[in-house]
C-alpha cells in the first residue's frame, strides 16, 4: 500500500508541474526571455513546495513532469529535457537540506519566520542558477554571467512571489472559515 501511496505523489506531483507548466508557456509567454529563462519563473515556488511537502518523491514527480513538458511542448532532446528536469528538482531538494542544516528547522514549519523563508528561497535560486548554467557549459552553450544573474533573479522573485500568494489564499481561506 505505501508503494501505490508513493506512487500517486510521484504521478500527481509529475502531472501538477506537467499542467503548470502548460499553462505557464500559454498564459505567461510575455515574461519569457528565450527558450531557457523567464524574467519572472514563478514555477520555481512550485517546485520548493512539491519538495517541502513530499521530499524526494516530490523531487521525483518535478523530474518526470519536467521530462514530459519539455518534450511535449517545449521541444527539447530527451537528454536536454531530462537532465534539465533532474536539475530543476535536485536544486530545491539539497536547497531544502541544507536549510534545515542551517537553521535547525524541521518539516512541520514551527518557528518558520520571514527571514527563515528567504534563506530558503535563496539557497533555492542559487543552487538552480548554478546546475542550470553548469549545465549549459557542460553542453557548450554559451551562456555569461548576466545569464546566471538573471536566472537566479528569475526563481528568487517567482519564489517568493508564489509564497507570498500561497500565504494570502490561506490568510483569506482562514478568515472565511473562522466561526462568526
Amino acid at each position: 500500500m505505501r508503494i501505490v501511496h508513493s506512487l500517486f505523489i510521484v504521478l500527481g506531483v509529475a502531472l501538477t508541474w506537467f499542467y503548470l507548466d502548460i499553462l505557464n508557456k500559454n498564459y505567461f509567454q510575455f515574461l519569457q526571455v528565450n527558450d531557457f529563462l523567464y524574467s519572472i519563473y514563478w514555477l520555481s515556488g512550485i517546485r520548493l513546495l512539491a519538495i517541502i511537502l513530499f521530499g524526494w518523491l516530490g523531487a521525483l514527480g518535478l523530474l518526470i513532469g519536467y521530462f514530459c513538458s519539455s518534450i511535449f511542448f517545449k521541444g527539447f532532446t530527451p537528454e536536454a529535457a531530462f537532465f534539465l528536469g533532474a536539475l530543476s528538482a535536485l536544486a530545491p531538494l539539497l536547497a531544502y537540506t541544507a536549510w534545515q542544516k542551517l537553521t535547525g528547522l524541521s518539516n512541520d514549519f514551527n518557528g518558520v519566520n520571514l527571514s527563515n523563508l528567504l534563506i530558503l528561497v535563496v539557497l533555492h535560486s542559487a543552487f538552480t542558477a548554478i546546475f542550470r548554467t553548469s549545465y549549459f557549459y557542460v553542453t557548450g552553450v554559451d551562456k555569461d554571467a548576466s545569464y546566471v544573474i538573471s536566472l537566479f533573479m528569475a526563481n528568487l522573485v517567482g519564489s517568493v512571489l508564489f509564497l507570498y500568494a500561497l500565504k494570502l489564499m490561506h490568510s483569506a481561506y482562514k478568515s472565511i472559515t473562522r466561526p462568526i
